[in-house]
């Protein structure tokens, strides 16, 4: 077993991956925090994986770097992997993506990267099983970490896979911490509590207004002024992405099999219409 003795002062270095609207949200939380960073767009391009530098050696940079979906952070998008290789303390990888679509990215990164803790997005599927399909079971540690949430939230639920060790699990709350959020440790579930709790109470909100019960406004305002939430479901709905919320409540159906994680047939028309929420100008409101 690997003993990693982690000094009483760390200094971190992330390379961080996933969907690009949560990659770009979480880069302006690094920044913020003065975190040095850098991007690796997804290579779910690659179909197989048998030997992961050879198939970077078959890959051209142009493939794997395209800064255009990133912004004012298109400068730390990498355009070889291997140039930085070993010098990354964590690697981030956050997506709503299921777990063998993100396999690819998360092997390569973590294989040129072997001694990184990696911190991986558990909205669709368990550390555990993400750990298992990426062969990086003893180093993984999840969370739940979801557009507008994540900016806002001060506290956040972190989880340790079955096989991960400690000494992973200790170096993700120090980074964690280091960006304000306090941390607790939970058990390895999809969605953890918070995220899970959240995209349930949205969903009974859709059935809501789904059934002709109360609109949009009217739920929202007694959610609010009701049990002081800081905003309503249904704007929080919008501001997390329709299409983000939907894909929770099918990770967390296929995982317990149970009628009640069942998404609204509202959520998924909404989907197919285009009205995803504030980013896409339409969802359970309208907006400029």
């Amino acid at each position: 077993m690997t003993v990693y003795n982690l000094p009483d002062k760390e200094s971190f270095n992330v390379l961080l991956t996933g969907d690009p609207d949560f990659v770009l949200e979480f880069a302006t939380i690094l920044d913020r925090h003065n975190v040095p960073f850098n991007i690796l767009p997804s290579l779910d391009e690659i179909d197989e994986l048998d030997i992961e530098l050879e198939l970077l050696e078959r890959s051209s940079p142009g493939d794997i770097a395209d800064g255009a979906a990133y912004g004012a952070y298109a400068d730390r998008v990498l355009s070889d992997i291997r140039a930085s290789a070993g010098s990354y303390s964590h690697i981030i990888e956050l997506s709503v993506a299921a777990h063998f679509d993100r396999k690819i990215t998360l092997e390569i990164a973590s294989s040129v990267n072997p001694r990184a803790t990696v911190i991986a997005s558990v909205l669709t599927n368990t550390a555990t099983e993400l750990g298992m399909v990426a062969n990086i079971g003893q180093r993984i540690v999840g969370v739940t970490l979801v557009p507008s949430v994540m900016s806002t939230a001060t506290t956040i639920d972190f989880c340790a896979g079955l096989n991960t060790q400690q000494s992973h699990v200790e170096h993700a709350r120090a980074l964690l911490t280091h960006l304000g959020y306090g941390v607790e440790l939970v058990e390895d579930r999809v969605g953890l509590v918070q995220i899970r709790v959240l995209a349930m109470l949205i969903n009974e909100a859709a059935f809501s207004v789904m059934e002709g019960l109360a609109t949009p406004e009217d739920i929202d305002n007694a959610m609010r002024l009701g049990v002081n939430y800081p905003k309503g479901l249904l704007a929080w709905a919008d501001e997390i992405g329709i299409g983000v919320v939907t894909l929770i409540l099918d990770g967390l159906r296929r995982e317990y099999e149970q009628e009640r994680y069942r998404p609204c047939v509202l959520l998924k028309q909404m989907m197919r219409a285009g009205w995803t929420g504030k980013a896409a100008g339409r969802g359970f409101f309208t907006y400029a």
